[in-house]
């Protein structure tokens, strides 16, 4: 059995205004203290970088410079109409294995 950790230190950082809000909205509708939200979460992401292969971490955020990001709305708007396939397929329908590659 693991024992609490009685060895307590405060740490301090700069939130935006959107991410305290949500903070604080979830923990008054779960009845949680801040603080244990924050270790966990904390902890959590910390355990995650250690165990997921890096490749594997998508960031919250993506950087597109100018040039990519008129690619991508270029595919958006050029996007080919989807299969026969895809269509059955998200209706609920049954696809051949073979059509899953």
């Amino acid at each position: 059995m693991k024992m609490k950790d009685t060895h307590e230190t405060q740490i301090s950082a700069f939130v935006s205004k959107d991410v305290k809000y949500r903070l604080e909205k979830m923990v008054r509708s779960r009845g949680l203290k801040k603080g244990f939200v924050i270790e966990r979460a904390l902890d959590h992401h910390l355990r995650a970088l250690q165990e997921i292969p890096e490749e594997y971490i998508i960031p919250a955020t993506l950087v597109v410079t100018g040039k990519s990001f008129g690619r991508l709305l270029l595919q958006l708007k050029t996007a080919p109409k989807p299969t026969s396939r895809l269509r059955t397929l998200m209706k609920g329908g049954a696809v051949p294995e073979d059509g899953l590659h």
